[in-house]
Formats: structure tokens, sequence, C-alpha cells
């Protein structure tokens, strides 16, 4: 079985988001299981190579909006295996991207919809080898249709993966007709342009054999209008060909220096010097309540934990925010540090630090996930490999991977009252030392490797390849 993941990003070459841990791990997972799995990404400027063997490996020419433009594949193997990498390089539509995750701008949509079409290009000039074509996101949302009109019934199966819905690369019409696909050929093109855009990741969803989530529980929800929103219709009409599997963590990724047998000793050493680092008043009582993330309002439960902060610091405990992103919210957060009875018991620290990330995980006590919507989440599952008690949300991929007072704590109303009653059993379970042992035990026992995710991936790939023929 031979398989083409096709993505906008691969770490550690190009790392944008999860997205790109994603397709960096899965196929040397796959690869384990027997799978040959290679990948294809744009060939971006800050496409880390410093350590990797590259090399040109050949020319394809791009029918793209009326020109055939050359494109320049390299060929590269993802570090510590022997899956291939394909980079497609071309100046004028990929010297700009790789900065951002989510601009969504008519722009990169259009960069995209190139992306897509050299990657259909691709496909021919390695003799539509591949058995399956494994698209991810909006990015790779076009790619499902092209290869139809390119290669009829001679073409590849294909899956389309929603990593998050809300992204869904909304660009100008005109790109329809960029990529050669002719209006009045395909009627869910025609329904989708009626209103003078294109959505790509409905393009994806629509025309894939088959639609998979990133966990269980959001390819569930994401039937519903809260969570499909104007997709919900469009997906339900799935229904019978949409799954999810949830995302596995290359633990490799995140040392660390303790276990089962001596993290009692070991982590409040840790916490004592994260405390120390960021000037937070320290005693051995205080619990470290800590949240990692992007500074988004419309997902991560910024607007709920803002009015839980000041009850945590209350009752005995401090709270700790790394990560960057919604300016506005930024300022929010900073403002609690002014407040003269959080001093001393609040940081707030608004950028990317990885080295800053990896010692508020092993320090802490507990990691707040408090998401509206949270498709998969890995933070909860570093924050268990940690010994960290993550505190969740229980929706998508958080509900899928933490149990109530077994792994973790959780709430099941959106709400900062529900929040406040879990921070309460929180602080409860941290004054009872052997309630607290065993959760922690629990956590650090906890295995959601890739190998489990990619059984399944393997597993769902043959069904889709044997359902096409």
């Amino acid at each position: 079985m031979k398989i083409l993941l096709a993505a906008s990003e691969v770490a550690p070459i190009i790392k944008l988001g999860g997205l790109g841990d994603v397709i960096g791990s899965l196929p040397k997972a796959l690869e384990k299981l027997g799978v040959n799995a290679d990948v294809v990404v744009p060939y971006f400027p800050l496409a880390k190579i410093e350590n990797i063997d590259i090399y040109k490996s050949h020319v394809i020419d791009v029918e793209f909006n009326g020109e055939t433009i050359p494109v320049d594949v390299y060929k590269a193997k993802l570090p510590d295996s022997n899956v291939d990498v394909f980079m497609l390089k071309n100046d004028k539509y990929f010297s700009t991207g790789g900065t951002n995750a989510y601009a969504k701008t008519i722009s990169e949509t259009e960069m995209f919809s190139f992306f897509d079409s050299a990657v259909v290009t691709f496909i021919a000039s390695e003799f539509n080898t591949y058995d399956l074509v494994h698209c991810n996101d909006w990015h790779t949302g076009l790619i499902t249709h092209l290869l139809e009109d390119a290669m009829g019934d001679s073409r590849p199966a294909t899956l389309f993966t929603i990593h998050n819905l809300m992204y869904q690369g909304i660009g100008d019409a005109s790109i329809v007709r960029e990529v050669g696909i002719v209006p009045g050929e395909h009627a869910l093109i025609d329904w989708d342009i009626a209103d003078g855009d294109l959505n790509m990741i409905q393009q994806g969803v629509t025309s894939a054999d088959f639609v998979n989530a990133v966990s269980p529980s959001y390819a569930k929800e994401i039937l519903t209008p809260e969570f499909g929103g104007k997709l919900v219709d469009i997906l339900n009409d799935r229904v019978g060909r949409i799954t999810g599997i949830i995302n596995g963590i290359d633990y490799k990724a995140f040392p660390r220096s303790y276990d089962q047998n001596n993290w009692q000793t070991e982590k409040p050493k840790i916490k004592k010097r994260l405390m120390e680092k960021l000037n937070l008043t320290y005693t051995e009582d205080r619990p470290i309540f800590s949240f990692i993330g992007r500074v988004d309002p419309n997902q991560k439960g910024l607007d709920i934990l803002l009015e839980a902060v000041p009850d945590i610091v209350k009752n005995g405990g401090a709270f700790v925010l790394l990560g960057s992103g919604d300016k506005i919210w930024e300022v929010k957060y900073q403002e609690l540090c002014n407040q003269p009875e959080l001093k001393g018991k609040v940081s707030i620290t608004n950028k990317f630090d990885v080295e800053l990330a990896d010692l508020i995980y092993a320090g802490s006590d507990f990691l707040l996930i408090p998401s509206k919507y949270e498709p998969c989440g890995l933070i909860q599952i570093i924050a268990m490999w940690y010994g960290t008690v993550p505190i969740v949300h229980a929706v998508g991929g958080l509900k899928d991977t933490v149990i109530d007072h077994v792994n973790g704590l959780s709430f099941d109303e959106y709400s900062a009252d529900a929040l406040r009653g879990s921070l309460r059993s929180a602080m409860e379970l941290y004054s009872s030392p052997e309630d607290m042992k065993e959760i922690i035990n629990t956590t650090l026992i906890q295995d959601f490797s890739w190998t489990k995710s990619a059984v399944e991936y393997a597993k769902l790939y043959e069904r889709i390849i044997k359902s096409r023929q």
C-alpha cells in the first residue's frame, strides 16, 4: 500500500502549528507498520533544511491560469526515517508562504490552489503509483476534484482530513478557472461559487472518497449546527463516510527527567525553578495552574478563564499564561498583573517560547484547557506525559482523552461557573496528597503515541482503497 500525504507543512522542516507535527509523525508511524508513505508540501523559503540531505529530483510543468509554470521537485527524508518528503518549489507562488498558519487571504488561497494543481501534476510524474492520496485541511481542498478531472477512474483513492473546520480557505471564485475547472461540469463547485467565492474545505469534504476528523468526538460534533456551522448540511450528507481518529504524539519531542518512580522528588524542584523564573511568590503548598496556547478568544476559552483567574489566586493558587495571538485579549490578561491582590501570583508571557513551555508543562500542577471547541488538542496529552493534571472542557479530542478524576478533570458546560467547579475539585485534589499522587501516576503511564493512531489510519486506508476498487 502506497500513500501520499499532501499538506501545507511537515515538522521539523516546515512547522506553523499542530498540523506540521501530525504530518511529521504519522508517516513515520505508518512506515513501521509496513505502509509506504510519502509526503508532499510546498518548498517555502523558511524551510529548515540545514541538517537534511535534500536534492532536486526533477521538474514538472503545471498548467495554471492559462500558463505553463515550471515547478522544481526537491526530495528529502524525514529525520530518523525512510519517509520521502517531496517539496515543490516555485518562486512566484511559494515565496511568501510559511509564515502564518491562518492567514486565509485571497493570495493564500490562490497559492494553495496552485499547490493543489502542482500536486496532481506531481502524482502524474510519479506514474500514478499511489493507492491513496491523503489530503489535509483546506490547503489541499481542490486536489480531489483535480485528480478526478485529470485521471478519471484511474485516479488514486482519496481521504480528506479536517483538522479544524473553522479555518476553511475561502477565496475568489476565479480560482476555479485558474486551476482549469470548467464551470458547469461540476454541480457541487457551481453551487459553491454561486455566492462569488470558493470554499476550499467544502470542496475537499464534498469530493473526497472519505472524510475524517482528528478525534471521534469532533467527527460527531461537526454534524451539529453548533460545530458544523454553514457546512453542517453538507457534512451530514456524507455521514456514512465520516469518521474520527485521535491524533497521536511523538514523545521523543518531549524529553522528561522523571517517571513514576521519582516524580515526587524531581517535579517539585522544577516547579520551584519555574516560579523563580517567572517571579512568582514561592511556597511549597501553592499549586500552579497554567495555560499554554494561542490567545484565541473564539476557541480557547479565554473569556471564561479570565473570570476564573481571581478564584485561583483567592483559593491559594498561582496562574501562568504562555501564548500570543489576539492583541486585545493579550492586554486583558496583562492587566491581571496590575491588580494588587494578584501581584506575585500571576504571570503572563505573550510570546512563543518552546523552552519556557517545556518548563511550564513539567513544573505546573494543573494545565487549563477550557476550549469552546477542540478538534483534537495535544497539550492535554503533553501535560499528562509530564504528570501535570489537565483540566478540560469536555469537547472534541479533550473529551476523548481526559477521563474526569482518572487522568484529569473535566467539565461539561461551557461557562465560568462550570470551570470554577473543576478548579474547586482541583484544590480538593491538591490538598489530598494520596489522591493527587494516584491521578499523577495515572497520567504518567498514558500512551497516546502515534502507534495506535497509525494502525487506525492504515485500516481506514485499506477500507477506502477496497471500496474504490
